[in-house]
């Protein structure tokens, strides 16, 4: 197969050009694609050309790289489409689409606050507060990391690692903490060092952070979190109204 004159660039073309391998049975899923050399020379393109092609397929979940083993063809990833008018867990969100979400690489202590910290709970340095951080999978897929502090008057670290089951805005509200509603910046980023590893992808790789500080009803606030989705499994919505001229 060689790729026909097109005035799209390279690598679109030949995302398309493995798209079509894939659909029409010559790989299917779990099958190893064949070294970099032999697929490139197959589709008539640089092996430049052919990276860029797999980096996309890599980033939206159809390929995957096993050190020493080679490229292998997935499943796509489920993608779960949400709006952000409403303050609902990941954990919720999945049992409505009929997901599974699981937790892992939990980790709840309890620690001073730092500056940045404590300006974002409104509180004192080296005031106690508690963090939670964990790696969501929804279906299996590594889906997002979320990263969560609470101030110590929100709840203690018993009560937290004895009930927490996956989400701490599920936590605090069948704890009864009138949460009412959540400042949130959307931002995106790339993966540090530390947060690629928790998401198994490379550093840098382009995430969307969910920066998110949570009040109550009397406007005291009840914590403040960084939530990094995989693009590949996340998209988010607004719905936009027309406001009316007057």
């Amino acid at each position: 197969m060689r790729l026909k004159y097109d005035s799209r660039p390279l690598y679109l073309q030949a995302e398309e050009a493995l798209s079509r391998l894939i659909q029409d049975g010559t790989y299917r899923i779990g099958d190893r694609l064949p070294p970099e050399p032999e697929l490139a020379q197959r589709l008539g393109i640089s092996r430049a050309t052919l990276r860029e092609a797999l980096r996309a397929f890599e980033d939206k979940g159809l390929i995957t790289r096993r050190r020493g083993l080679g490229t292998f063809i997935t499943a796509p990833v489920p993608l779960i489409d949400s709006g952000l008018e409403q303050l609902e867990s990941l954990d919720s969100l999945a049992r409505r689409m009929g997901l599974v979400c699981t937790t892992e690489d939990l980790e709840i202590r309890e620690e001073p606050a730092a500056q940045e910290i404590a300006s974002r709970l409104g509180i004192a340095p080296g005031d106690a507060v508690i963090t939670v951080g964990r790696t969501k999978v929804t279906n299996g897929v590594i889906a997002a990391y979320m990263y969560d502090v609470l101030p110590a008057w929100v709840t203690d670290i018993a009560s937290l690692k004895a009930s927490f089951k996956g989400s701490v805005l599920d936590y605090l509200l069948e704890r009864g903490v009138p949460l009412s509603f959540a400042w949130t910046n959307i931002i995106a980023t790339r993966a540090d060092p530390v947060v690629a590893a928790k998401l198994r992808v490379k550093p840098s790789t382009v995430l969307l952070l969910l920066e998110e500080v949570t009040y109550t009803h009397d406007n005291q606030i009840a914590g403040y979190s960084q939530n990094y989705f995989l693009p590949s499994v996340f998209k988010f919505h607004l719905i936009r109204r027309i406001v009316p001229s007057r």
